[in-house]
């Protein structure tokens, strides 16, 4: 098997995972690219998966290369979507092949741009690096924080910089997601934010995580002055 045929198998492994049930049956109901049960052999054959009961898991080196092509693929798609400003549904093609050509230190790049998102754009996490252990902050010069936005600008989001997943899926709920377009409208007693069509009132420091590309603010103002 090529290197390619071997992440893509172990991606396979990864996803199941991820729903609790590795059977070989769901494996290859999962195998659109049929590579079949002579995959399944071959990777036990060379030590990246054990078979028990017919049950799949990952030994360390299998679960170690399954980790890095599902954090490619996942910051693939955040980088399609939060940058070049793709929509969902159409990045999975662009994404698989991202996740079998990037080299590791353009990995760590392209999360360091993102701000180290947590979260895919379908919403599964994405598997952290030494980056996010580091937490560098090296494009803090390219980003801002909603809270030093002018009033009645229109900034474009750039990643969500928060340790709560809970907080980040509540804010996708209202549209505050990479990519999308922000105002403030008020700061105090709370931040009104608007992105399209909906308005949101939050605290300072959850508007704190949101960070707004400092290049990107658009061409349209509101008008009035600050609340």
């Amino acid at each position: 098997m090529k290197r390619k045929d071997i992440e893509e198998c172990l991606e396979i492994i990864w996803h199941l995972e991820e729903n609790h049930d590795v059977s070989i049956e769901n494996f290859l109901e999962h195998d659109i690219d049929q590579f079949g049960e002579v995959a399944i052999q071959k990777l036990e054959q060379d030590s990246f998966i054990r078979i028990s009961n017919n049950k799949i898991s990952m030994t360390k080196t299998g679960e170690e290369m399954a980790r890095q092509v599902v954090r490619r693929h996942r910051l693939a798609e955040r980088l399609l979507t939060d940058v070049l400003g793709m929509k969902p549904d159409e990045i999975e093609a662009g994404a698989c092949e991202f996740e079998h050509i990037l080299a590791s230190e353009l990995v760590e790049s392209i999360c360091t741009l993102l701000g180290h998102p947590k979260l895919c754009p379908h919403g599964t996490t994405i598997p952290p690096g030494p980056c996010c252990q580091r937490k560098e902050k090296s494009v803090n010069s390219l980003t801002m924080p909603l809270t030093e936005l002018p009033i009645k600008k229109e900034y474009k989001i750039a990643y969500i910089n928060s340790e709560s997943d809970l907080r980040i899926r509540k804010l996708f709920n209202f549209h505050i997601i990479p990519g999308s377009l922000v105002t403030v409208t008020q700061r105090y007693p709370a931040y009104i934010v608007h992105s399209g069509n909906t308005q949101i009132a939050i605290e300072e420091d959850i508007a704190s995580d949101i960070f707004v590309w400092r290049n990107g603010e658009g061409e349209r103002a509101l008008s009035g002055g600050e609340k």
